[in-house]
Order: structure tokens, then sequence, then C-alpha cells
């Protein structure tokens, strides 16, 4: 297994052992809705007459961001099925709520023009539904958790914290290590050196979100993946969310679109979503299995806000804010194995999305409900077995959730090569069947794989972005360049730490690939991370890597096409400062 963080392995460094029942890793809502759930259920048991009670116990959740809510992203509208479970107050409780959806639109774009859809698909329907924020969702879910008392039980919220590594006790999970803080680019130790923890735990439930660093080593280690029909594949999106004057947008009102910009062949598409006090989110998705080696979320999305249908919503607004984020598509055919001698993966690391509803923050919260189910009883037996711990997973499969992951299992593989009568038609089959098309499961490759050289894709060796018109000036008429929308996204890190991306094989690879692809992670970040500086013979021998600009989207480490960038966590309270997305 390859060690990314080194961390684990520096010399003369004691690091503190805390001890928990129960480690939730990430604090986005499937991990927040399983802690909750996880102290109604220590409550209702310690309420039963004549049971032994469960008492000193302590849960622990770690977060990366400097505070809860920071590195929190989605688009979002929230199907409310699996919090009106959770708590059926939440609305009394103040949930944050952006809007109720009450008017809703789907168009298929042409350049200048689209068609409105008579009626949205079923999969788009979402009268009813709350507009949100996520990382203001994720915020209130934190302080609630907080404000609750739950006799024989501590609970501790620990932002700030990164998890670097896991810890093993042969192949069974028993905790993380936290990164170190403190140390200089070439890894020796500053005055403020603080060394990372192990945090050991009885079970550990990951929720680190896409392609976290954690799951990567599980996967590595315990082969989660080996029984799944396809692999994890994701979209990257990027959302602005803009103040605008009163008018522009009526309260409830959503919008989908596919088509343009998005090229032919391809699958992409955008929202428009009303949020409170006037403001409204904007965002584009791609799929990152494009055989584009320019494929840009960042660059769809500022041509897509100048379109004709598009444009007015905007006009006379300011952008407040900005992020991006690689979003798991897979589904049902992509999810790994869910449970582990030790441990538990929810959300966004489980693929826990349906692709067809563009929705998957319900689903990870119902993951996290049902793994804390399986946790109360393992800490009543003491058995935390692989055996034990995947009745979570077969709980999960046979719920609600599990059906409708189920239901649009064939919903990727189906527009994978973008929206075609063929397309059309598997979709309204899937609709009619439950989900089955011919040929099912429909089967894809790893996105990495999927990328083509300048010359397959645009008929010319040694391509380079800048060579191509693109159809829009950024910087000009609301088409905001890369680096003020990172700017905008309140990114920061502390530049004197050792870099938290990784090049693995060499920049001799990296050179190759501006060769022949034209460097597409120099294209795909949508932070501008990466940069190749041909010199004054126009050759160009490494890639330039501003990790100060990550906004933690982990679209290199999914999308490059030499499988060169693996993203590791910085220290802990490094990266974006969400508090609206």
């Amino acid at each position: 297994m390859r060690d990314f963080s080194t961390q684990s392995a520096r010399p003369g460094v004691e690091r503190e052992e805390l001890e928990f029942d129960v480690l939730f890793v990430g604090a986005g809502p499937s991990n927040l809705a399983g802690l909750w759930r996880l102290l109604d259920l220590v409550e209702a048991h310690n309420q039963k007459p004549g049971v032994k009670k469960l008492e000193g116990l302590t849960f622990g959740l770690i977060e990366k961001g400097d505070e809860i809510g920071d590195h929190i992203f989605s688009g979002a509208v929230l199907d409310p099925i699996a919090l009106q479970e959770l708590m059926p107050d939440f609305i009394e409780r103040g949930f944050p709520s952006e809007g109720v959806v009450t008017a809703e639109e789907v168009w298929m774009l042409t350049e200048r023009g689209g068609l409105k859809f008579p009626v949205p698909p079923p999969f788009l329907a979402n009268h009813g539904n709350h507009v949100v924020s996520l990382s203001k969702m994720c915020r209130w879910l934190a302080a609630e958790l907080e404000d609750r008392a739950v006799a024989g039980v501590d609970v501790m919220l620990l932002p700030g914290f990164a998890g670097m590594k896991v810890l093993w006790e042969g192949d069974t999970v028993v905790g993380v290590q936290t990164a170190d803080k403190g140390v200089n680019a070439d890894g020796t130790k500053r005055s403020n050196f603080e060394p990372g923890n192990n945090l050991k735990a009885k079970v550990t439930v990951f929720g680190e979100g896409p392609r976290g660093h954690l799951s990567r080593e599980l996967d590595e280690v315990l082969k989660l993946q080996a029984a799944a029909v396809n692999p994890q594949v994701y979209e990257t999106g990027v959302k602005e969310v803009w103040e605008v004057p009163e008018g522009n947008i009526a309260p409830g009102f959503v919008m989908h679109t596919a088509g343009w910009p998005t090229p032919d062949g391809e699958s992409g598409g955008s929202w428009i979503y009303a949020m409170g006090a006037n403001r409204l989110s904007i965002g584009y998705v791609v799929s990152l299995d494009s055989k584009d080696p320019f494929v840009d979320a960042h660059l769809m999305l500022q041509k897509f806000k100048q379109h004709p249908q598009v444009a007015p919503f905007l006009k006379g607004g300011k952008m407040l804010q900005y992020g991006g984020k690689a979003l798991a598509i897979g589904g049902w055919h992509s999810m790994p194995r869910l449970a582990f001698a030790g441990g538990m993966l929810v959300g966004d690391a489980a693929q826990m999305v349906n692709a067809a509803r563009l929705k998957g923050i319900h689903l990870g919260m119902k993951g996290g409900m049902l793994a804390a189910e399986t946790i109360l009883e393992a800490l009543q037996s003491g058995d935390v077995s692989e055996t034990a711990l995947m009745r979570y997973a077969h709980a999960y499969l046979g719920s609600w959730a599990g059906a409708e992951l189920y239901k649009s299992r064939n919903f990727h593989g189906a527009i994978e090569h973008g929206l075609t009568p063929a397309t059309a038609l598997k979709v309204g089959l899937s609709l009619a069947t439950s989900g089955w098309v011919p040929g099912s499961p429909l089967r894809f490759h790893e996105d990495a794989h999927a990328t083509q050289t300048t010359e397959a894709y645009y008929g010319k060796k040694g391509l380079k972005r800048d060579e191509l018109d693109w159809g829009i000036k950024l910087g000009a008429g609301g088409a905001i360049t890369k680096l003020d929308d990172v700017y905008a996204s309140g990114t920061l890190h502390d530049e004197h730490q050792p870099g938290h991306l990784k090049i693995v094989k060499g920049d001799h690879v990296c050179v190759t690939c501006w060769e022949e692809k034209g460097s597409p992670c120099t294209v795909f970040c949508p932070a501008q991370v990466y940069e190749m500086h041909p010199n004054e013979k126009g050759v160009v021998k490494k890639v330039e890597i501003a990790f100060s600009n990550c906004v933690h989207c982990k679209t290199c480490d999914i999308k490059c096409p030499e499988e060169n960038v693996i993203w590791t966590p910085p220290e802990g309270g490094g990266g974006p400062k969400y508090t609206l997305l």
C-alpha cells in the first residue's frame, strides 16, 4: 500500500492517543445525520426498563474545514424525506431553507435559444422540495448537535482536524491519524509544530465526500470496489451565488438545462435556483468521463451565464461566492462494499447519489441513519466484525434509499455520450421498467481513462488550449476568471506547508501529457492550480502547482489521464470558506 502522507513515518514524533467509541470522519450531512440518529437511539435504549444502559460513551466527529460547513458544497434542492425521519420538527428548529420549490422549468438549450419541456421529466420534479445552502444546513445541524445533551454520552465535534491515514490492527480499522500542523515545505518542523493525534475508535464512519483520501486507502487494503459492476465515477460541478435586483427571479423558482454549451457527445447540464434575500444559485456540471482533453466546467458556466435565456436572471447583480466540487454519479452499480471490520462508508464516499434526480443529500443522510442503527447493535454486543457491520449494508440496500438508487442504476450509462434520440429512448424505457434498459447493467470505465489526445479529439497533435476560440472573453460581461472566482471562494492555505497535491509518477509524465493531451489538468481544474510554463524554446520541464488556490474539489485526482496526481489533505483548517454554497 502506498503512503502518500509521509507523516506517519516522521521520526521522533510522539502522538497523543484519544479513545472514542464511535468516530465520524467528515462533517457532511451523512455523518451529521448519523451522529444525531445514534444519540436518539442511545437515549431511547437507556430509557427502556430492565436493559443494561449504555453509559460512559464518547462519540467524536472530525472535519478538515476550519469550521463545520466551510468545505460543504452542493446545488442544492433537498428532498426532505430523510430529514423528516431524522428530525420531524426540523422546521420548528429553524431549518435554514432558502425556499420551497413552487415553479420549475427544464430546458434543452441551443446556442441562441432552446426548447422548454411542457412538463418536467418525473425525475426532475421538485415541487415541495427545499432549496438549500448545504453549507448553511450543515452548520445548522452541527449547532443542533452542540446544543444537545444525552445522558451517558460525551460528544466531541472537532473541526480543523484532517484525517491523514487509517489506523489498522491487522485488517481491522481502529481509527485515523490526523494531520500534523506547523510543518515546513521540506517536511521539517516549525516552531509552532503540532503533531497529529491517533484517534482510536471501536467503529469509524467514513463520510469524507467523493474520492476521499482515506477511502482510497481503505480500497487499496480491503478491495472495497472489487465486487462492484462499475468503477466509481464523477462529475465536476461549479457554482456561483449571486445577489440580484428584486424581480429578477421569483421565489421558489428552479430551472435545469441540458444541451448547449455542452459539446455533442458529452454529458453535462446546469441549474438556477432561487434563494432567499434576492439571491440565486447558478451552476454547471460536466461529466468527468468526457473524451475532451480540454473539458472545463468553469468555462461552461461562464458561457451558460451569457445565454439569452439565462442572462436576464443575473442582469444588474453581483457575484457573492464561488465553489467547485467533484460529485459522485455512479450510483447503484458503482457502490463499494459499505462495511468492513471496524468501519463503514456513507454518502458520496459510497456513491449514494441518484444521478437522474441530481440528488444525494437525502440518500447519504439515510445511510448515516442506518449506519447508526447497526452501530448501536455493535455497542451493545461488542462485535465490530465485518459480518456484524454488514447489517448496515443490507439495511441500506433494502431501504427506500436503496430502492431509489436501484431504479436509477443505469441512468449515467444511458446518458454517458450526451443527449441523443437513443439516449432519450433509453431514459424513457428506464422510467417504464424501474431502471432496466437493454444491455443492463450498462458499463463504463474510470474517468481518467476516457480522455483522448488532442489529435484524436481535435484532429491536431500538440494542440494547446489557447489555440482554440472558446467564443467568450473571461473577465467581461459577467464572465468571471477562475482566479477571481477562487478569491470569492475564500480559499486560504498556509503556503509554508508541504504541498498537498502530489505528483506520484514524475514530472516527465506531465511533460508527455503536455505534448500529447495539452495538459488537461491546466484546464479542468476549477481553481487554476496547475500551470505549464514553456521556456523560450517552447519546452516545459514540469508542472507548476499553486496548491494555495485549491478548493478541494479533487477533480485532478479523478481526471488526470496519466493518474499522476494524488490529492491528500493539507493541514487541518486550510481550504475554501463556504458560507452560502
